[in-house]
């Protein structure tokens, strides 16, 4: 039987193939990388963008323990609002104590926020402009592209372009589908040696990650990434060298060997990702192998987990990273992550869903926090030990009063955790909504109707760019590559006397420049 060119290639290099679409391109097809400008931590630092694809009900994650507010909340979930004494009550800096209460679910995460080493971010959401309620409802300010729907606003939060149709966008990013991910990568690469990926993805929203002169490593969720082998070395060497032959066959066509030169470069960064990530972490104490190991080992009799090994190999590519080139690793200083965890389209009874997709968050983000302390504490790294931020992003948040089937409907804003060691945490940022909906909610200036719909109060812009600022795209040029809208948005804001948080380009605080 004989075989097409494309039949070989789909047939021994299928490990490879998400990486061979999506990795970086000669730079002659699809432009110069754009110049850097950075500064801050010399050491290596990343970005772990964590997906909660569905829509996460914020409204159950955080809820106000006071009288009124906490009578406000239970008067819309009758069936689906926890009882306040299963709340773990929280005592954000600036606030009375106990002012808030966190999911049950979520208790490694309240230990953090206790730690000062998790906050939550309030109200946020995509945004075209800074917007009131009146605006809304007469249509005076723009909304965002197909507001409520999934794959839209799953589109507007990865890319930080909430009105994609009629966005004026950088010359560099016309007619290009990126993420601010991806536009971040565009502005550190500078930062890094040599050509590997500034983002990894295992999963999430594919669009995050994507870059216009810089392209992701989309690698699947069990890490490996590899050709497809049968366990024969003679086999193996015969596919690798048959493969090699396949691909420097050209005819002369342009396509064609453009093509051969980005499978190949694929190839080698599924290579150097490999080697890397063995030699750094056999370069690890036998001890803080063990010990981090350990975290991630599901609790018992749990079984089914996705997000909880995702987070272990963006573990294990972040040493891989943060490792010297002379030490076995691939010595970069900057990058940025992306995984995600399904099932928070919670329609019918949210409760046992929610609760046990909250579990493995809360167990998987204390996890890799943990991890990170491990490293830094194994001295491996001197000085200048690793430094990661994890921070969640979701469709949208779900309506305040819940549905005849026990569950909640479409909504916009919600609330955001972001983790690390570098995190001001202990403190909510934002603005907290009104949970009044009396009178349908008529006299409620943070609803768009009676059900109790958030109208954000901060972009996704701005809790973009406060990342962004911290992995080094400092200068207003490189914001406003990574978030066209953000300049416009703060004139906006500016001009409409809305409050001093609208007016910032990123959330103060959040994160420290160091």
């Amino acid at each position: 039987m004989s075989f097409s060119r494309r039949q070989f290639l789909r047939g021994t290099s299928s490990g490879l193939g998400l990486l061979a679409a999506s990795s970086a391109l000669p730079r002659w097809l699809v432009g110069e990388a754009q110049a850097a400008s950075l500064g801050g931590y010399a050491g290596y630092r990343a970005a772990v963008c964590v997906f909660l694809l569905g829509g996460n009900d914020a409204n159950n994650v955080l809820v106000p323990l006071g009288a009124t507010p906490y009578s406000h909340y239970r008067a819309a979930r009758p069936n689906i609002g926890i009882p306040q004494g299963d709340l773990l009550p929280i005592s954000p800096e600036g606030l009375a104590a106990n002012a808030y209460g966190l999911h049950p679910s979520l208790q490694k995460v309240r230990a953090l926020f206790d730690q000062g080493r998790a906050a939550l971010v309030c109200n946020v959401g995509p945004l075209v402009l800074p917007m009131k309620k009146a605006e809304y409802t007469s249509g005076a300010t723009a909304r965002p592209d197909n507001l409520y729907s999934h794959s839209d606003q799953q589109d507007a939060w990865a890319s930080a372009i909430a009105n994609p149709s009629t966005a004026g966008l950088p010359l560099a990013l016309v007619g290009k589908a990126t993420g601010w991910g991806g536009r971040m990568a565009d502005m550190i690469h500078g930062l890094n040696a040599g050509e590997y990926p500034e983002v990894v993805s295992f999963g999430g929203k594919p669009l995050f990650a994507a870059g216009a002169s810089r392209q992701p490593m989309m690698i699947p969720a069990n890490g490996t990434l590899a050709f497809r082998e049968n366990g024969s070395a003679s086999f193996n060497a015969l596919q690798t060298e048959a493969l090699a032959e396949v691909l420097g066959i050209s005819n002369g066509v342009t396509l064609e060997a453009s093509y051969a030169g980005i499978f190949t470069q694929a190839k080698t960064f599924a290579l150097a990702r490999a080697e890397a990530r063995d030699a750094a972490w056999s370069a690890l104490p036998l001890q803080t192998r063990n010990a981090i190991d350990a975290l991630f080992i599901p609790p018992s009799g749990v079984t089914g987990w996705s997000l909880l090994p995702q987070l272990q190999n963006v573990l294990r590519d972040l040493v891989a990273g943060a490792t010297s080139a002379a030490g076995g690793g691939l010595g970069l200083r900057r990058q940025a992550f992306s995984v995600g965890l399904g099932g928070f389209d919670t329609h019918v009874g949210q409760l046992t869903t929610h609760e046990a997709l909250l579990a493995q968050l809360d167990y998987s983000l204390d996890a890799f926090h943990r991890a990170v302390a491990l490293l830094r504490e194994s001295g491996v790294f001197g000085a200048t030990p690793p430094q990661a931020t994890l921070f969640t992003m979701s469709d949208f948040s779900r309506t305040m009063v819940e549905n005849s089937d026990r569950g909640t409907d479409h909504a916009w804003g919600g609330h955001a955790i972001v983790i690390g060691e570098q995190v001001q945490g202990g403190r909510l940022y934002g603005t907290y909504p009104s949970l009044d909906l009396d009178a349908n909610g008529a006299n409620n200036p943070d609803t768009t109707d009676s059900r109790g719909r958030w109208i954000p109060t901060l972009s996704v812009d701005q809790y973009a760019y406060s990342l962004a600022y911290w992995l080094g795209a400092t200068a207003a040029t490189e914001r406003d590559y990574v978030c066209p809208n953000l300049a416009t948005y703060v004139a906006a804001a500016t001009a409409g006397g809305f409050p001093a948080a609208a007016r910032r380009y990123r959330i103060p605080s959040l994160l420290g420049a160091t």
